[in-house]
């Protein structure tokens, strides 16, 4: 997603006329779009075709008789089981999207309102300091995830031992290990997962500090993952939860609303914007439902909505921006929380101490 400040400096561009900006916006989605059918056509295409061979195996018996030997069986669910297939499955599709997007663009899609563009002027003032200590703070405990969990040599177990120390693992939360609600929050299953959740932490972490105030960050972010681990916790007891997810998907909740009430101070596409990642992910989270947590998703992105519609006014001439001591406090408060979660999750990993 194109970063808001691009958005402004574009629509300031004098060298371009409106039809011309349009043309040139239209012909770099088709681009991208080219691109993710060719990449995400590949990762689905392939197996899908591997498979097929194997069903076509049967119409021939020397084929049929040199699998069977070989031991290859068709099995469609191993597809949805395979995460590069997932990607590549939406990919494909988003790329279909984006060239249907392309096609039927107009100027009020993409030129900000001026309300707009003088409330999105205070960007430039803006450091993401909330963001970018959040997304620090998940890469941190990941490397000792990594370091950890490298140097266990034991993989008779489900799930890698950093996890089993501080993963929302749901017996042992019913057991009396509360803090696990929030330590899953802080934990990853892998590269691809923290890459991704790094990725949309930092995105829409940074925009929620540009549009709205970075309390409010980081008091959703830090209710939605325990809202989430709830959700998670109640509706999928036996599986175990990690990931900062729900915090993410808390803070595309509260975007959204922020959108929808202060729209025509947004970038024209804001909203859709954010309501295109609700509708990806829950799609997402139902074909992939074998590695996904939905309901975690889900008590995420009702905190975030909640907390939208009770934080953000209604009146325009308020300011969302603006934050009493109340919020400051407390929005620092989740700060300091969510980092010594972090390091308490460190602690745990490295087994320097026991609950």
């Amino acid at each position: 997603m194109m970063s808001i400040q691009n958005k402004i400096s574009e629509s300031e561009n004098k060298q371009l006329t409106p039809e011309e900006y349009l043309a040139q916006r239209k012909a770099s989605i088709r681009k991208k779009s080219w691109w993710a059918v060719g990449i995400g056509g590949f990762l689905v295409f392939v197996p899908l075709g591997w498979m097929l061979l194997f069903i076509l195996a049967k119409q021939f018996e020397w084929l049929n008789f040199i699998f069977n030997i070989i031991g290859f069986k068709p099995d469609f669910s191993i597809l949805f089981r395979n995460i590069f297939f997932i990607l590549g499955l939406f990919g494909f599709l988003g790329g279909i999207w984006g060239l249907f997007e392309a096609r039927k663009m107009s100027l009020a899609d993409i030129i900000p309102t001026p309300e707009a563009i003088k409330y999105l002027e205070r960007i430039r003032e803006i450091t993401p300091y909330y963001t970018q200590i959040l997304v620090v703070s998940i890469v941190v405990v990941y490397i000792f995830q990594v370091i950890v969990d490298s140097n266990v040599s034991d993989d008779s177990d489900a799930f890698p031992l950093s996890i089993q120390l501080a993963g929302l693992i749901k017996p042992l939360v019913w057991k009396g290990e509360f803090w696990r609600l929030l330590t899953c929050g802080t934990v990853h299953g892998g590269l691809l997962h923290i890459y991704f959740n790094g990725q949309a932490l930092y995105g829409l972490g940074t925009t929620v500090e540009y549009l709205s105030n970075r309390a409010h960050l980081a008091i959703v972010f830090v209710l939605a993952i325990i809202s989430g681990a709830l959700f998670s916790l109640y509706f999928l007891p036996d599986t175990p939860s990690v990931g900062a997810s729900g915090g993410i998907m808390g803070i595309i909740g509260y975007a959204a609303v922020l959108g929808y009430r202060r729209k025509w101070q947004m970038p024209p596409d804001f909203l859709k914007n954010m309501l295109i990642n609700i509708g990806f992910i829950a799609v997402f989270g139902l074909v992939a439902y074998q590695i996904v947590d939905n309901f975690g998703h889900l008590g995420g992105l009702l905190v975030g909505i909640v907390y939208g519609f009770l934080q953000i006014p209604r009146k325009p001439e308020k300011d969302p921006r603006q934050t009493g001591f109340v919020a400051d406090f407390f929005g620092m408060i989740a700060m300091g929380v969510f980092v010594f979660t972090c390091i308490l999750s460190i602690l745990l990993i490295l087994e320097k101490i026991k609950f």
